[in-house]
């Protein structure tokens, strides 16, 4: 068992220090009304910031409707530290950092699957980007 751990140990280490890009991630909070203009807006309660890596799993996307509004989602994983969160599905992510993509930084993604895995090395979550 003393091996095992060490070994993860080992593989946390290494997957932290490929994580080079940096990230926000907000969790959408409780809906507000103005009641001088009637708006409704929604908080946004920021539960990270640090490390993360991502890598589109497939190159190709979906084209969805919802409503009048046409878009296309494209499946990515993200990947965080063991311990970074707890994140929750539809956590928005949004890259702040990105030294060797630099087309990632000020993009979002919404969580959409959420990994569990009593080894991990890495958090690795399924998110996607919604494109206009």
């Amino acid at each position: 068992m003393r091996a095992a751990r060490a070994a993860l140990a080992r593989g946390r280490r290494r997957a932290k220090a490929r994580m080079i890009d940096r990230c926000t991630v907000h969790r959408p909070g409780a809906k507000t009304t103005d009641p001088a203009n009637g708006k409704v807006t929604r908080a946004m309660d920021e539960i990270y910031v640090g490390r993360c890596e991502f890598q589109q799993t497939v190159a190709q996307s979906t084209e969805s409707e919802a409503g009048e509004h046409e878009f296309t989602a494209q499946d990515t994983v993200w990947k965080t530290p063991v311990g970074a969160g707890p994140f929750k599905i539809n956590d928005v992510v949004k890259v702040t950092a990105a030294p060797e993509d630099p087309q990632l930084i000020g993009r979002t993604f919404r969580v959409t699957e959420l990994f569990n895995k009593t080894y991990a090395t890495a958090q690795r979550s399924r998110v996607e980007e919604l494109t206009s």
